[in-house]
């Protein structure tokens, strides 16, 4: 098995709930060892499922902290002790990144801001996935997944015109905010093979969603307009639509060069009448009757089941794909064939499916190579490699340093 595109990087973290473990998480794939320190009470998203539970009405295994945590070596040490603090920066000495997720000031307040560590170890990047970023007026705020969501625009991205803020499934802005921070990780440690030096990475939630949201963002601010919202039954271009099928499936139809497309949908849905009907023959025809052509297609979906509809529109070369609902997607082949989704024999729960990964390397592909820590798993295994005796980390062990 390959060992990854950054196998011999150590990466020190400090992380809780999702943001910061999933841009360790990813790291790990690629083949950094990465160490998880947790106080003695662990890390919150050890016990986030009784939270998943009350909510989704779901029972099972906490996939939630081994989601993020896989790949992870974990220790326990107490920062507030003194020798727990010493073996710490003994940690930091050897690392190429420290990772953390907490708000800006705590790592100040803590003595292992930005400037202390640099100045201890100047080739270390110095990585905070924080919620609002270092600088403006939020950038001391505390945040969560929710808030980062809300605050960047996605809420109003989503849902049709003139309803209100759309709900979206917990832990997107998250999971995004993670995937940015470890980007700029790689970046910061290419950069250091140039110049040698270390660097601050800083990423945020808000910044994240920001980037999803680009050319949307970036309309609006050099528009000086708002994008509305879509509202289905009242899409412009009707063949970039979604339409409900004979037995309640969705599915979507995508072409954005309408005039080039609009004989072979028509042919593909048997409505060949429409191709030189005055009321849709060109776009901007179609575009001024938009809600009379809506209304007819989908008179015309609710004839076929989807999976029948798939079919014709795939023979005729038509753009089209199904709506899929979250546990479609987990046994979509498509997402298989592509290591998106993987299937492992987990040691803890047995033959299960995970997530995958995002990138595809031909010769130094990602992997699943451990599931998440035990509290404190790895403490006396990590501390030998950095020069404790098992004596030394007995006695760290009876003041309360490590655990």
């Amino acid at each position: 098995m390959s060992q990854g595109p950054l196998s011999g990087i150590k990466v020190i973290e400090i992380t809780t709930f999702q943001q910061g473990p999933v841009a360790g998480m990813r790291l790990g794939d690629l083949g950094a060892d990465v160490i998880k320190i947790e106080p003695k009470e662990g890390d919150p998203a050890r016990r986030h499922m009784r939270t998943i539970e009350a909510e989704f009405k779901v029972k099972g295994d906490n996939y939630y902290f081994e989601h993020a945590n896989r790949n992870k070596r974990g220790i326990v040490l107490d920062m507030k002790n003194e020798k727990g603090m010493e073996v710490f920066l003994k940690l930091i000495d050897s690392a190429d990144v420290f990772l953390n997720n907490m708000s800006i000031g705590a790592p100040l307040r803590l003595g292992i801001g930005p400037d202390d560590l640099l100045k201890r170890n100047p080739r270390l990047i110095y990585a905070q996935a924080s919620g609002w970023g270092r600088k403006g007026p939020a950038a001391n705020n505390l945040s969560f997944d929710y808030t980062g969501i809300a605050r960047s625009g996605l809420m109003m991205a989503a849902g049709e015109d003139k309803t209100p803020p759309s709900m979206i499934l917990p832990g997107l802005g998250d999971e995004l905010g993670g995937l940015m921070s470890a980007w700029g990780v790689t970046l910061a440690l290419f950069a250091r093979e140039k110049t040698g030096k270390g660097q601050v990475v800083d990423t945020s939630l808000m910044g994240s969603v920001v980037a999803l949201l680009g050319h949307l963002i970036s309309g609006t601010a050099m528009l000086k307009q708002e994008f509305p919202r879509f509202v289905r039954t009242n899409m412009g271009n009707p063949m970039y639509c979604h339409y409900c099928c004979k037995d309640g499936k969705w599915l979507v139809i995508a072409h954005l060069d309408p005039d080039r497309w609009w004989a072979k949908v028509c042919g593909a849905l048997g409505a060949e009448h429409l191709i030189n009907d005055p009321r849709f023959s060109t776009f901007a025809a179609r575009s001024e009757n938009r809600r009379e052509l809506v209304a007819i297609f989908d008179g015309i979906f609710a004839s076929k089941t989807r999976e029948e509809w798939m079919r014709i529109l795939n023979e005729h070369g038509c753009i089209v794909t199904p709506i899929q609902n979250i546990p479609e997607v987990v046994e979509d082949p498509q997402l298989l064939a592509n290591h998106y989704v993987i299937e492992l024999d987990h040691p803890t729960y047995g033959h299960t499916k995970t997530m995958g990964f995002p990138w595809d390397l031909s010769e130094t592909p990602a992997s699943w190579k451990r599931r998440s820590p035990k509290l404190g798993e790895h403490t006396e295994e990590v501390l030998l490699e950095i020069g404790y005796t098992k004596e030394a980390i007995a006695k760290l062990r009876e003041e309360g340093a490590v655990q």
